[in-house]
């Protein structure tokens, strides 16, 4: 016998969303913020920077197919949506949280990391693209 699909599953898929969407937030700003400092003070090497910054475009790469990944389960996305709208979201929201984020994550990669001033400069992009998410405290 198959374990059904409950709202308290979908409710889980709604949750994991959150926590993927506002963690990959605060993961570009906190990388940037982070290799920004390494960057300034020159620690570590460039190459060992750049290959930071190149894997963490990567990550973000991956974790934003997941959603798009549960879109085209029809039956999993259709009871997710659902229960979205039944708590005030739109499907809009997802579109507008996904498209500067794969918009950073997709540059990152090829961007010219071949110095620190270039790195600097990735790093400022990124903070002017990607603010913090809302908190109740500082993250």
């Amino acid at each position: 016998m198959a374990v059904p699909v409950t709202q308290l599953q979908i409710l889980r898929l709604i949750l994991q969303i959150e926590q993927n969407l506002n963690g990959l937030q605060l993961d570009f700003r906190n990388n940037a913020i982070s290799w920004k400092a390494s960057a300034t003070a020159q620690n570590p090497d460039v190459a060992t920077l750049a290959k930071w910054m190149n894997d963490a475009a990567l990550s973000y790469q991956s974790r934003l197919s997941w959603l798009p990944e549960l879109q085209l389960n029809a039956t999993a996305w259709s009871k997710a949506a659902a229960l979205w709208t039944i708590i005030g979201g739109t499907n809009a929201e997802f579109t507008s949280l996904l498209a500067p984020f794969n918009a950073v994550a997709n540059q990152l990669g090829p961007a010219d990391k071949t110095t620190y001033a270039k790195i600097i400069a990735v790093c400022d992009q990124i903070l002017a693209a990607i603010d913090a998410p809302l908190s109740l405290w500082p993250e």
